[in-house]
């Protein structure tokens, strides 16, 4: 019950009227609740974490969770979806509209999308990287329009009894707003494994949409989509949010990430809840400056690297050469008469919108692309077929991508992780000897993540992973290190930590350095050089 004054008319016994402020009695009913954490502790793998949380979310809520790399975003929205165990108390959904809830979840009543998410799609059509690049690969593989008109498109299986299952007129209408909201029209005959990280990204978020869950959870959506794709989603997901049709809780790792129609914010660190309310309020707060301003990233010390064991190559010798190169799959001209030259000590930058063709060139520099052998393609010097095999190429390359980190296996520590570096294998099926291991403790090192060698792979976050593969990229001491959006779900701290490795790798090494991404202001200082890619052709070279 509420108490609130009121003025109010009042007729007195000569007829006359008077205004009178009193104190009156309302009952205003309370916002229901959607869902409720009550005293909640979460297991993942041997860690208790979120000890005796309690958290609520309530109807006409839209909320965003924010904190640094490794604060347990993924764990906490995992147990929300159900896949993660609730080892004490319990959450309750109020998805059935009774006062009371219930402590289980319906098939498909809350959705999550993430990279892992991803990468369990693409590992059920293919099982290796390199897939996408085979001519005859991935011939049995769904499009994207299949995938959309599978029978598993509502996340149920065809014989569940389940009265909010749509029908077909009602799925067709729900794909052909999804398909347009998200301006995926020109993807639906492409096959899923031959889209591009960021086209994958896409599809995987029109998905989720058409199957309107009772809570729709993103986790870094906009990870891996370029500038003109990451403003089309936030308009999207505005307006979603402000037609009130869809519950979301976003995860985001930058600030400008958040729309619009998101009402609150959720902090999250040490794997606790720190921080939540109206999102200008948490947004203003130091912790919200701490994750997302680049004031936070660390002081560009000097960083004293592991010395370099190699001879570089004379100034001005060319490391990649590119001569009228071609690509074309499924009738599509993925790569259009590519001339391009990148030199030993150049440090260059790749950037153009999902499905340039960024990804396809790398593949040809990595090996990985059998249309190489009918290019003119030329690595450190040798033409592509001349007897060297891919293994001579990769010995001189270090690499990070998102197709890497796809495939790479979950259950193996993360000091394997790295020395697999070595031996350009993914997993570690050799000996490390101890000069070796040496190397790669001094590279966990620099990369800030000893306390992480002795944990598996799949038990840190996507963010500590990515970490984990850049100091495998560069425990062999590349001549050429390529990065594909390095810094992809970071919070500002360790992207600027990347930042300053590289840039001193760059002044202190070698190297040469051939780096993506969709963000400008995650470039490194070093890189001077860009080559803009548009379908397929180069629109420009700087």
């Amino acid at each position: 019950m509420n108490v609130n004054r009121h003025m109010v008319w009042f007729m007195q016994a000569n007829g006359k009227y008077s205004f009178w402020e009193v104190a009156l009695e309302i009952n205003i009913a309370s916002p229901m609740p959607v869902l409720s954490l009550e005293n909640v502790t979460i297991r993942t793998k041997n860690r208790l974490c979120f000890a005796g949380t309690n958290w609520r979310m309530y109807e006409g809520e839209q909320w965003a969770l924010i904190g640094p790399t490794g604060s347990g975003k993924s764990i906490f929205v995992k147990a929300l979806s159900g896949q993660l165990p609730v080892v004490q108390g319990q959450i309750v959904n109020f998805f059935d509209g009774t006062p009371e809830g219930r402590p289980y979840l319906q098939r498909g009543e809350i959705i999550l999308v993430s990279v892992e998410t991803q990468r369990d799609v693409l590992q059920q059509h293919a099982g290796f990287h390199q897939a996408r690049w085979q001519s005859l690969a991935g011939d049995e593989t769904p499009t994207v329009s299949a995938f959309f008109d599978g029978p598993d498109v509502d996340d149920r299986v065809t014989y569940d009894f389940d009265p909010m299952k749509p029908d077909a007129a009602t799925r067709a209408v729900r794909r052909a707003q999804a398909v347009e909201l998200l301006g995926i029209s020109n993807l639906l005959d492409r096959k899923l494994i031959h889209l591009s990280n960021g086209e994958g990204r896409k599809v995987l978020l029109a998905h989720a949409l058409m199957q309107s869950p009772e809570l729709l959870i993103l986790d870094d959506p906009f990870s891996g989509l370029d500038a003109a794709s990451r403003e089309t989603l936030k308009n999207s997901l505005t307006a979603i949010l402000e037609s009130g049709q869809q519950r979301l809780l976003l995860v985001a790792a930058r600030e400008d990430e958040i729309p619009q129609g998101i009402t609150h914010v959720l902090g999250i660190a040490d794997h606790q809840i720190v921080t939540q309310g109206p999102k200008t309020e948490v947004c203003g707060s130091s912790f919200a400056r701490g994750v997302f301003k680049t004031g936070s990233t660390p002081a560009r010390e000097t960083i004293h690297l592991p010395a370099v064991e190699w001879s570089a190559l004379p100034p001005g010798s060319p490391l990649i050469e590119f001569h009228n190169v071609r690509v074309k799959y499924q009738g599509v001209q993925v790569l259009k008469d590519i001339s391009w030259t990148m030199r030993q000590g150049e440090h260059w930058a790749i950037r153009g919108p999902n499905g340039a063709g960024k990804s396809t060139l790398l593949s040809l520099i990595l090996a990985d692309n059998p249309q190489a052998y009918a290019n003119e393609v030329k690595i450190f010097g040798r033409q592509r077929g001349s007897g060297e095999s891919i293994w001579d190429i990769k010995r001189h390359i270090g690499w990070v991508a998102p197709e890497i980190h796809m495939y790479y296996p979950n259950r193996v520590d993360c000091r394997a992780v790295v020395s697999s570096g070595i031996f350009d294998s993914v997993g570690l099926f050799n000996t490390v000897t101890p000069v070796q291991a040496d190397m790669a403790e001094q590279w966990m090192q620099v990369m800030g993540i000893n306390a992480l060698a002795d944990r598996l792979f799949q038990e840190i976050s996507i963010g500590e992973q990515r970490l984990v593969l850049l100091a495998r990229a560069l425990v062999k001491q590349p001549r050429l290190l390529i990065l594909d959006e390095p810094c992809q779900g970071l919070d500002a701290f360790h992207r600027g930590r990347i930042l300053h490795v590289l840039d001193e790798l760059c002044r202190q090494t070698p190297v040469s350095l051939l780096y993506v991404t969709h963000h400008l202001d995650d470039l490194p200082r070093s890189v001077t050089r860009v080559l803009h890619l548009e379908q397929g052709r180069m629109r420009a070279v700087e």
